[in-house]
């Protein structure tokens, strides 16, 4: 494909991301491929000009001579005694809902069958219980975060 081709088509996929963004009423749209990354933003809402701002980036090359990983080692993981791992992907919620105090909070106590957080998975809403009593040492999500199939969720000790 020469170049003149690329450059068209690049600009279609921006304008068919810029018409998502409109149609959708979205204030932001962000996406990244192998070498660019494009963002754009909905500033009606901010400013009083209805302007896009797009960005195009390349990505930057870093070796990994550059990068210092701290690896902390996990006190934790799914196959803990304790652990309460998500049977399914979907997105876990702290609450029975938004502003409602929390199922369980980091020390307190369970006991089994108590509700620990809810799932949301195809608009179901699924409730995970504590498979024993005891002490809520460990929650490894955050409330509204999507979650993996087998993630560490709660450690009962």
């Amino acid at each position: 494909m020469n170049k003149k081709n690329s450059n068209k088509e690049n600009l279609n996929i921006v304008q068919d991301f810029v018409d998502i963004v409109n149609n959708n009423d979205l204030s932001e749209l962000e996406y990244e491929a192998e070498h660019f990354k494009i963002k754009i933003k909905n500033n009606l809402n901010n400013s009083p000009s209805p302007e896009k701002t797009i960005v195009k980036t390349p990505k930057a090359n870093i070796s990994e001579n550059n990068i210092k990983i701290e690896e902390k080692p996990e006190k934790f993981n799914n196959k803990h005694p304790g652990a309460v791992n998500s049977p399914m992907v979907g997105t876990a919620y702290s609450s029975p809902e938004p502003g409602k105090e929390t199922f369980i909070k980091l020390n307190s106590s369970v006991s089994i069958g108590d509700t620990l957080l809810i799932i949301e998975a195809m608009k179901v809403m699924n409730s995970i219980t504590a498979h024993k009593s005891g002490k809520i040492v460990h929650i490894g999500f955050e409330d509204g975060q999507p979650i993996e199939f087998n993630q560490l969720l709660v450690v009962i000790e």
